[in-house]
């Protein structure tokens, strides 16, 4: 009786955590590197996404079949009533992830467009940033200012959030001036490429959790695979 609710939480572990895993172990290996590495917003949140993909893909057709009360024939091991369910409801069920997938996928289209003109530094302390971004606008001519998280030169031109514990910075640009912000990317990842960073804390926390969730999903699927072999 107990046997689908376990195989269910063991398809879970290993289709979302392998994604999670191997996310953590790219940032892992990124923020123990011996300079600043810089990421676009869009390519930054891709791989958050690809990361959480197990969690949206399948944890979210979990929460679809869930809410179906016919799920529960195959809860209860009765696959025959579940498979006849499932060729009635077709229909349904086809619309309904239809509509999910449309609802995710036009999320995640929106943010990487929205994220396209923004910059992820990693493993770089925020004051040296801010120093290396001011002298990379002393470079081009233009003084800016800061006020808070907004930089100006007369106009807004970006924001910056920063992530003290973690060694990271981000750069939202919201300015028109495209061209500019070009001109700044490019001067201020070869600033960057020169900068020496001493070893990131949080490296380390990063790799344990990576390997934490590889563990978990081992764990999962030797209990995926005894659980099948009962049913049959």
């Amino acid at each position: 009786m107990a046997v689908p609710y376990i195989l269910v939480v063991c398809l879970a572990g290993v289709f979302c955590l392998i994604p999670l895993a191997m996310y953590l172990l790219w940032l892992a290996q990124i923020t123990r590197r011996d300079h600043p590495t810089t990421v676009s917003g869009s390519w930054d949140f891709a791989g958050l996404a690809v990361g959480l993909s197990g969690f949206i893909l399948f944890g979210g057709g979990m929460l679809l079949t869930l809410l179906q009360s016919n799920f529960r024939f195959w809860m209860r091991g009765n696959f025959e009533a579940f498979r006849a369910v499932w060729i009635q409801e077709r229909v349904t069920w086809s619309v309904l992830i239809f509509f999910y997938l449309v609802v995710v996928f036009g999320g995640i289209a929106i943010a990487l467009l929205a994220r396209r003109r923004s910059l992820v530094v990693y493993n770089v302390e925020p004051a040296v940033f801010e120093a290396l971004l001011t002298e990379v606008f002393d470079q081009l001519g233009r003084a800016v200012e800061r006020r808070g998280k907004l930089w100006v030169a007369g106009a807004p031109l970006f924001e910056l959030d920063t992530f003290e514990g973690g060694r990271t910075v981000t750069l939202r640009w919201i300015s028109d001036d495209q061209r500019l912000f070009e001109d700044v990317t490019r001067q201020l990842r070869a600033a960057l490429a020169t900068q020496s960073t001493p070893e990131n804390a949080v490296t380390r926390w990063l790799m344990a959790a990576a390997v934490g969730s590889g563990t978990v999903v081992v764990c999962c699927f030797g209990l995926l695979i005894y659980g099948l072999s009962l049913i049959r």
